[in-house]
């Protein structure tokens, strides 16, 4: 392992970045972790604007080239370091399966938790994540057979599609028993997962929720 980190991640606690830190744990290289509280708008300054003109975590820079969206930094974390085998190679036949799983998590599963959640009334015909339903459908059937998404096969699909399903079960929109509940408990057994969630808390220690009132 190098002793100087090429990969670096700009993350804050309680957020989306929590995939792309689990994703490196996952990845087994050294990194180097830019952590800070939302609260401080550092995501909204001109630097990190640069990196990514959303203004959003996570960002992970790989040398010097900075990676946004997690789909794309799943993508491209595991083709980048093969080693880690999280993806097939491109000629896999698994790979059209581990591409359509990283697209769904946020194409297709975030908008629809966003549509129970919120309570959006939309026709499913018009948007293209269909409906809150049929996404349920399609994921307790995608997990159902096990152990992973690509069966015996562990991918960087499982990790976003798999952190999408442990936020909706958080909230209380995905089932707490079933197959996708047995599936997040495969999934947190992981010890890359553990390693990631013991840093998760050691930073939101670090960087507390505002007090309400």
């Amino acid at each position: 392992m190098s002793e100087r980190p090429t990969l670096e991640l700009h993350y804050a606690p309680r957020t989306r970045a929590f995939t792309a830190l689990w994703l490196l744990e996952e990845l087994g290289e050294p990194y180097t972790l830019r952590s800070f509280d939302l609260a401080s708008e550092r995501h909204k300054q001109a630097d990190f604007m640069a990196l990514n003109p959303m203004g959003k975590v996570p960002v992970v820079i790989h040398e010097g080239v900075p990676v946004s969206e997690l789909g794309a930094i799943a993508i491209y974390l595991g083709d980048r370091f093969p080693a880690a085998k999280l993806a097939p190679a491109v000629d896999d036949p698994q790979r059209a399966a581990y591409l359509r799983w990283t697209f769904f998590a946020s194409a297709i599963m975030e908008p629809a938790l966003g549509e129970k959640f919120f309570k959006w009334e939309v026709p499913a015909r018009s948007v293209a994540w269909g409906s809150f339903a049929q996404m349920l459908e399609v994921l307790e059937a995608g997990v159902s057979p096990g152990p992973w998404l690509l069966g015996e096969r562990f991918s960087a699909a499982d990790a976003v599609v798999g952190s999408g399903a442990r936020f909706g079960s958080m909230f209380g929109v995905l089932p707490q028993q079933g197959p996708i509940a047995d599936y997040l408990a495969r999934l947190q057994a992981r010890p890359a997962f553990e390693r990631a969630a013991a840093i998760e808390a050691e930073q939101s220690e670090r960087f507390p929720m505002p007090k309400q009132g």
